[in-house]
């Protein structure tokens, strides 16, 4: 019974390894009646996300691009021309190196004396602190009203990037993540 327990969650540990982990937040205006929107459009034809190469490549914005009208298509939006839009799209993303710190103690023991001997030699219990250097990749929708440019919605997805992935990998992961932030469009009431 225990090799199956620990099969199992070997399994689970691989599986969250395999999707990439996504933190979402979103911010909307409350006066605003999202029942209305119907169509929507680009703000722009040419997007420009970042100054970063890293996203703002071709590869990067059509997966996005696609990846935005595929899910909102698919909740019932349809996509017009910008003067007959309810609302305009735009898009940021960034790309920032982060660091990862832990202490990561060793919990030795007293040698059978309990917590009332404390040789400060022998019992110095000194941790391990470790670093770790990640990328971590955040994307930004703006839901724009366009008598104004008012901001009608904003969400926002961040998660670690992993190295060394493959471009069908980066499509999934882009997809998966566009569709994590746009689970909260339209708001609930």
């Amino acid at each position: 019974m225990k090799p199956i327990i620990a099969l199992l969650g070997l399994l689970i540990l691989l599986a969250g390894c395999a999707t990439p982990s996504i933190q979402t937040a979103s911010q909307f205006d409350p006066d605003e009646d999202f029942d209305r929107l119907k169509t929507f459009a680009w703000f722009s034809d040419e997007d420009h996300p970042s100054e970063d190469l890293r996203v703002n490549n071709e590869f990067v914005r059509t997966t996005v691009r696609a990846a935005l009208e595929q899910d909102l298509l698919a909740k019932g939006y349809s996509k017009t021309g910008r003067d007959q839009a309810d609302f305009l799209v735009a898009w940021f993303g960034a790309i920032d190196r982060k660091v990862r710190t832990q202490n990561i103690n060793h919990f030795y023991s007293t040698y059978g004396y309990g917590t009332l001997y404390r040789d400060p030699y022998w019992n110095r219990q000194q941790g391990v602190i470790a670093e770790q250097e990640y990328e971590q990749g955040t994307i930004i929708f703006d839901f724009l009203d366009p008598r104004d440019n008012s901001i009608l919605w904003r969400g926002a997805g961040r998660g670690e990037l992993r190295e060394n992935v493959d471009e069908q990998t980066q499509r999934k992961n882009l997809t998966i993540a566009v569709g994590d932030i746009l689970a909260r469009f339209p708001p609930e009431k």
